[in-house]
């Protein structure tokens, strides 16, 4: 029987989205991976046209992406009984394991919900080190490095921005393509060409030597 999610906590019940579609998915989530793949469901549901839906304040940290409210929200989930630390099962992992103790309600509306499944689905099973690098190269995380320092809030709309550009460039760049016609050369155009040339080209050189006579 699942367990329904009451929770003061504006972040508990994101943590416990993830932590229930890993379950799922059988995805090992430790500390570190659970604040990226919830920047990154954050990120998609912004480039879905949708809004931020997991209540963090994300900032550039020493290891990417993070807010530290996400400690008190996990420290909520331990306390309640909902989720358990564990040590992880691989030496790769520099953090604890997180994982639901007990089979609970979708915590999130159904559309969030599934953004965070596909989110874990997609990114899940990527190393620490690799959701890292992922993160950081989002729109967001690098406006700020090059412009800021540590501690920057992050823009989140500049991925909506970003990806709205790149879309009416490839509209644009479709559209130029259907429109212009098709480049083929005459294959006598360029002989007449060169003939015209040397024509006026020798008249030229007939009526300068005619004026230097005159001279």
């Amino acid at each position: 029987m699942s367990r329904p999610l009451e929770s003061p906590n504006p972040l508990a019940g994101t943590v416990l989205a993830v932590l229930k579609a890993a379950r799922e998915l059988h995805v090992e989530i430790t500390k570190a991976k659970l604040a990226k793949l919830l920047y990154l469901a954050d990120l998609d549901a912004i480039e879905s046209g949708r809004t931020q839906f997991s209540g963090a304040t994300w900032r550039w940290d020493d290891h990417g992406p993070y807010d530290h409210a996400l400690i008190r929200a996990e420290d909520w989930v331990v306390e309640s009984e909902l989720v358990e630390r564990h040590d992880p099962q691989s030496a790769e992992h520099d953090s604890h394991v997180l994982s639901l103790t007990v089979d609970i309600e979708d915590s999130l509306d159904a559309a969030d919900m599934e953004c965070v499944r596909n989110v874990v689905r997609l990114h899940g099973g990527k190393t620490d080190a690799a959701l890292k690098g992922l993160s950081c190269e989002t729109a967001p995380m690098i406006e700020a490095r090059v412009g800021g320092e540590r501690g920057t809030l992050l823009d989140l709309n500049r991925a909506r921005r970003r990806k709205q550009v790149a879309v009416l460039r490839e509209r644009f760049r479709s559209r130029r393509e259907v429109r212009r016609p098709p480049q083929q050369d005459d294959p006598g155009v360029s002989d007449a060409l060169r003939a015209e040339f040397l024509e006026a080209r020798d008249g030229l050189r007939r009526a300068n030597a005619k004026i230097l006579d005159d001279q």
